[in-house]
């Protein structure tokens, strides 16, 4: 809160700069963090998390989290969500040292193990630590195949729980940004520059002087709902003509689809900056560019920010949409420490269907039966003695001890798993 004291002086100082943390997290999440580790020149830190140890070391991050220690040992997930999960509830206490800031940036590729499985998990501590949480994300190839496109839709929907906006790249679309014909490598570093311009944008969007604020709380409203996706474009230029050239490059970013994807947005973030000498006639003129793409019912928040270390006017947007093709995923689906814990509910006990007199949709009886039915589900696996397994004609052997685990018992039991 911010509060003037009796001299009508701030009470409380604001700093000209939000602390932000950009979070990558597994394989891909440290790859779109990578080129902002190695040119960090700016208010945020970048923490490195991931269980490969190994992937860790080559890191440039200065800040790096270790998932899993006991239960991956050093190497990757293997695909398996359910290990990243794991790795990322055994250390939950590094998570939570490592997001305290206002505001904090996941970066992940989804489909995977670790990014699919912890992801969601950072998302969630740093979101009940009181951040505001925004998730930038990469989705699979199509002939990667459904199971991988299935684990990346469903890691997908969690994190959406705890972020206030989730940005997707999918990566069928990287001929859009890269030559199709040229290395391989060159074309993932493209994705990875397009990626890092969302976070370097968002970064200097709370972080620059402005003249026209636009802080967490636009951001907040523009995104406001679990299933807000972001899609975004920038773009610079310099010149007597630059604020036209900023505008079609911003654009021409294959996320807002040459700007069709304007025509359809309700909500439209504009950031625009420059130097001293960035004049009203360029902001509106940058408007009136914009205004040609965006339907009148449209809400347009504009913000002016000064940056004195560039000469180009750049101009970034957001345009907020809502993920029709990306349902949510249900409790059933939630992983253990996920069910039930959804940080965009916020709905009473009172407004539930079928409580105080409120019909259930679809039949107050089916869903009371459903519900009844659940629970009975819930409460049997509860009260199973997961910790006494019985060893039946073994019981007189010695237990298969490794790390002070005893491998006899099923991992499901070790790990905590709760079976669908």
């Amino acid at each position: 809160m911010i509060t003037l004291g009796t001299n009508n002086q701030l009470a409380d100082p604001v700093t000209t700069a939000i602390p932000v943390k950009i979070v990558g997290v597994g394989g891909a999440g440290l790859a779109l963090l990578e080129p902002l580790a190695r040119g960090q020149t700016g208010p945020f830190e970048c923490v490195a998390m991931h269980t490969d140890a190994q992937a860790l070391l080559a890191s440039s991050a200065i800040q790096k989290v270790q998932l899993g220690r006991d239960v991956a040992k050093g190497l990757g997930a293997g695909g398996d969500p359910l290990i990243g999960h794991a790795a990322a509830r055994e250390s939950m206490d590094e998570i939570r040292a490592a997001c305290g800031t206002p505001l904090v940036i996941v970066c992940a590729g989804l489909g995977g193990g670790t990014g699919s499985g912890a992801a969601p998990v950072v998302a969630q501590e740093a979101s009940q630590a009181g951040a505001l949480v925004v998730g930038i994300v990469t989705l699979p190839f199509s002939a990667e195949g459904g199971k991988r496109r299935e684990q990346a839709r469903v890691a997908l929907a969690r994190l959406g729980r705890h972020c206030v906006a989730v940005l997707c790249f999918e990566n069928d679309r990287m001929a859009e940004v890269a030559l199709p014909d040229g290395p391989v490598n060159t074309s993932f570093d493209a994705v990875s520059r397009v990626i890092g311009g969302a976070v370097w944008s968002i970064v200097r969007m709370v972080g620059l002087p402005s003249v026209l604020r636009v802080g967490l709380d636009e951001l907040v409203h523009l995104f406001r709902g679990t299933d807000a996706r972001c899609q975004f474009g920038c773009g610079s230029a310099s010149g007597p003509d630059r604020a036209r050239e900023a505008v079609e490059k911003a654009l021409r970013c294959p996320l807002l689809d040459s700007g069709k994807i304007l025509t359809t947005a309700g909500n439209v973030l504009v950031h625009v900056t420059g130097d001293a000498s960035l004049s009203l006639m360029e902001v509106q003129s940058v408007l009136r560019q914009l205004s040609l793409h965006v339907e009148d019912s449209s809400q347009i928040m504009l913000g002016v920010a000064t940056d004195d270390t560039s000469e180009a006017l750049g101009v970034t947007i957001f345009v907020g949409t809502r993920a029709e093709d990306m349902p949510e995923v249900g409790e059933e689906d939630a992983l253990p420490a996920e069910a039930g814990n959804n940080a965009g509910d916020t709905a009473s006990v009172a407004d539930l269907p079928g409580l105080n007199g409120n019909p259930a949709k679809g039949g107050s009886k089916r869903a009371g039966k459903t519900t009844e039915k659940k629970a009975a589900l819930q409460q049997t696996q509860d009260e199973l003695p997961l910790d006494q397994a019985m060893r039946g004609r073994f019981k007189d052997l010695s237990p298969t001890m490794v790390d002070g685990q005893d491998l006899d018992i099923p991992a499901f039991i070790r790990l905590r798993i709760r079976l669908k």
